[in-house]
């Protein structure tokens, strides 16, 4: 924190040279003869020195310096919120509106809105303003927003639990991040308002964000392979189940389950399940997306899509790699015949669907989520591709590369886009997925800040293939082959020992991590009892 390292600093400069001057103080004592009366007048000095010298302790210890108090907070004063900000993403606490709240910070109480933290912990960073505000997917083309240089960003935390961050513009403007919402603070005052702050904290149980800031659960979707008969041959199958942890109170909670996927949209809680429907000679993996509060589990019948399978007959398999609010990535395996004419068809694609269309058999535009810099992006990659398959000898199959053929793959505690190449490999259709460069944007990922560094993933589990984090850094998933592992964290560190151990089915991973904290936990577990979730046998 570059406060304290420069009151270190001045600290370390002093008490060496004091020393320093204490020893030279001995060697002209013992160098020169001096009468009697002056040799007890240095002997005096000499004592006054050294009592003088021990009276503060800061050095005497093994290398320990203590740097002089700071008793301000590094964003001391009054501020009001002025507007927010488009993230693009999903913003919790439904209508509420910032703009005209106050925001204070003061050592010893911070406030924002009518939240009021007491003895909130400050640590500074500096960052680069663009790289900083892309990972909080803020909309950089707003004139309200530093681009491209050095800025410095207040995280406050209170019991070691992750509370708001603040990115400083300049001494009188900052942009604050709680709640997945970006709000244009101004300051107005040094000083803070204690009255306003005592009337705030006293307003009610939603007034002092202590232990339901401590709060964080997550519904995570698992997907695992099953084998099943399909026209009497074994077949691959996948079936999907949602977990619900949260830990509360520096306690963990019992661990919920229900099958098929429950995630959470602006509208409510959504289910997501997949049907294996069969018509004539035509079978395939449907899905089937609704509201939970306004459609009953049964009653929706899942049908082919009649445009699609109009000259086509066979088999489509679809396995689903990702979930989001509004968006499901998937991956498509099928063959068949064409009715009309003869000749056989593959699809070995990768698709993003709408929510709202999930059983439109057309994916969504690459440029429509990340824009003209994301397509180009993403074609320089398959270019790329394309080339070394070219060498090898192979040609690419796709008119149209680089619009739809593309999902999300998770590696290394994060979601990253993913396109594909199909092409003929010694007589046989074959395709080559490559890696893109592009971080997926806030309207397609809600979340997906990992507060751990892979390696000290790795350091405490080394066979692990997955990790998340909690957005108030309280809870740590990690993910082996055969377990699932629950941390609690504690000042960025994991908790020596799992809270819980769960075991995973054979090839089971994750494709959907939703994340609630403070008071949205309680609701989103009332929510998932509702729908028929079940305590998970430990």
């Amino acid at each position: 924190m570059p406060v304290n390292s420069r009151q270190e600093q001045k600290s370390s400069s002093v008490y060496p040279g004091r020393k320093r001057r204490i020893a030279g103080a001995f060697k002209v004592s013992r160098a020169r003869r001096t009468p009697a009366p002056t040799k007890l007048l240095l002997g005096l000095l000499v004592t006054i020195l050294l009592l003088s010298g021990c009276s503060d302790s800061s050095w005497a210890g093994a290398g320990k310096i203590v740097p002089p108090a700071n008793n301000r907070s590094p964003l001391q004063g009054e501020w009001i919120v002025k507007r927010e900000l488009e993230t693009g993403r999903r913003q919790e606490g439904g209508s509420q509106t910032w703009v005209g709240k106050t925001a204070q910070f003061a050592p010893d109480v911070a406030a924002l809105g009518e939240y009021v933290w007491h003895n909130p912990d400050y640590k500074i960073k500096r960052v680069n303003s663009t790289d900083y505000l892309m990972s909080k997917y803020l909309n950089l083309s707003s004139p309200m927003v530093p681009n491209g240089r050095e800025v410095y960003v207040i995280t406050l935390s209170s019991a070691e639990n992750f509370l708001v961050e603040v990115m400083e513009i300049d001494p009188s403007h900052a942009i604050a991040f709680i709640q997945n919402r970006a709000l244009y603070l101004k300051k107005v005052s040094p000083q803070v308002d204690l009255p306003l702050i005592a009337a705030i904290a006293g307003g009610g149980p939603l007034a002092v964000e202590g232990s339901s800031s401590a709060s964080s659960g997550v519904l995570l979707g698992l997907r695992a392979p099953v084998t099943a008969m399909l026209n009497g041959k074994p077949s691959r199958q996948y079936v999907y189940r949602t977990l619900w942890l949260a830990s509360g109170a520096g306690k963990l909670r019992p661990v919920l389950q229900r099958q098929d996927i429950f995630f959470p949209r602006r509208s409510g809680f959504w289910q997501l399940e997949v049907r294996w429907v069969e018509e004539a000679a035509r079978t395939e993996d449907v899905f089937l997306a609704y509201d939970v509060a306004t459609k009953t589990p049964g009653k929706e019948k899942p049908a082919l899509d009649s445009g699609w399978w109009s000259d086509r007959a066979g088999t489509l398999q679809r396995k689903i790699d990702y979930v989001g609010n509004d968006y499901v990535a998937v991956e498509n395996d099928g063959e068949g015949t064409w009715t009309k004419g003869g000749g056989t068809w593959t699809k070995q694609d990768l698709q993003l669907l709408p929510v709202d269309k999930i059983s439109s058999s057309v994916g969504i535009k690459l440029s429509d989520l990340a824009g003209k810099r994301g397509a180009a992006v993403f074609s320089a990659a398959r270019a790329q591709a394309s080339r070394l398959l070219s060498r090898e000898g192979f040609s690419d199959q796709e008119a149209d590369p680089f619009e739809q053929d593309f999902g999300l793959i998770r590696r290394n505690g994060h979601w990253y886009f993913q396109g594909r190449i199909n092409y003929r490999g010694q007589g046989k259709p074959a395709h080559m997925d490559f890696n893109v460069n592009l971080i997926p944007p806030g309207k397609l990922i809600f979340y997906d800040t990992l507060y751990l560094s892979w390696q000290k993933v790795k350091d405490r589990v080394p066979d692990a293939v997955d990790a998340f984090t909690s957005p108030n850094r309280n809870l740590a998933l990690i993910l082996t082959k055969s377990k699932l592992y629950v941390y609690a964290m504690q000042e960025g560190q994991l908790s020596g020992s799992p809270e819980a151990r769960i075991s995973l089915r054979t090839g089971e991973s994750v494709v959907m991590a939703e994340w609630a904290t403070g008071v949205y936990v309680e609701n989103w577990e009332k929510a998932f009892l509702a729908d028929g979730a079940k305590v998970l046998p430990q």
